[in-house]
């Protein structure tokens, strides 16, 4: 049997834990894109953005074995080639990944393939 001050810890315990998880659900269902905005030319770098579009082009990297798709004009990168993509040209996705600038040129780096969607 617990004492008196052990159930006020487990009552303590508990609250914390049901506060955490409404907290949680809470923000997943308010950001269910994780906090991720639509990307313009002006996102800085560094951001989380989402970009809809249509796959215009595939290319492989000569060296490494990445992926670089160019959705609607704008450049996305996926590191080590994006193994499991089924991607043709003219379908149209959502992607989901961090800005950055490489060679002068804005681009979308996705790190998991799990966040290019065939819509």
């Amino acid at each position: 049997m617990l004492t008196p001050p052990e159930r006020h810890a487990v009552l303590i315990l508990a609250g914390i834990i049901a506060v955490l998880a409404l907290f949680h659900f809470g923000i997943v269902y308010l950001y269910p894109d994780g906090g991720a905005v639509p990307y313009t030319s002006d996102s800085s770098d560094g951001s989380l953005v989402t970009l809809t579009g249509t796959v215009e082009d595939i290319t492989l990297t000569r060296t490494g074995g990445h992926l670089i798709l160019n959705i609607s004009g704008t450049a996305v990168f996926v590191p080590d080639g994006g193994s499991a993509l089924e991607l043709l040209r003219g379908d149209n996705v959502t992607v989901r990944g961090i800005v950055d600038t490489y060679a002068g040129k804005k681009e979308i780096i996705v790190n998991n393939p799990a966040d290019i969607v065939l819509i």
